[in-house]
């Protein structure tokens, strides 16, 4: 079922993965987001990653980035790095805060690729208690048209 957003949502769950679709989702959260909009920009990491503190500088590093790409937009921004399988951190994440809308950037490099954030996308769509906004980058051959063409929205209270 496909709906619309009749009011701006005051607290947006954005996953990233710090990939340019992570990015343009992020982007296109910034530029219509409310004054008092929360934007928490969430990064699942594996649960069995050996040197956690080498890759959170790595994180906050790409943080950091984010921070400085969005300060132009004036977000209330808040970011958190979890550990665990990617859908249930972002669903128990969205619970956490009262997350009136998830915003995924969706990306399909290879089939293997596709795959993996399709089951993911896919879950966070079936189970998550809120909208979820996915936002499909645009092939490099369709470089010229832009995020809001391609972009999928699902309630998920249904």
């Amino acid at each position: 079922m496909t709906t619309t957003i009749s009011t701006v949502p005051k607290n947006i769950l954005c996953p990233v993965d710090f990939s340019p679709s992570s990015e343009k989702a992020l982007l296109h959260v910034a530029e219509r987001h409310a004054p008092d909009t929360e934007l928490i920009i969430l990064h699942v990491g594996s649960p069995d990653t050996g040197d956690r503190g080498g890759l959170l500088k790595e994180h906050l590093h790409h943080f950091s980035r984010y921070s400085d790409m969005l300060s132009a937009y004036h977000c209330n921004v808040r970011f958190t790095v979890e550990y665990g399988s990617p859908a249930e951190v972002i669903i128990e994440q969205a619970k956490r805060h009262s997350t009136e809308l998830i915003v995924l950037g969706s990306h399909g490099a290879n089939n293997i690729s596709r795959l993996l954030v399709g089951s993911t996308t896919e879950a966070v769509m079936r189970k998550a208690g809120c909208q979820v906004l996915v936002l499909k980058s645009p092939a490099p051959a369709q470089a010229g048209i832009g995020i809001d063409q391609t972009a999928v929205l699902s309630n998920t209270n249904d």
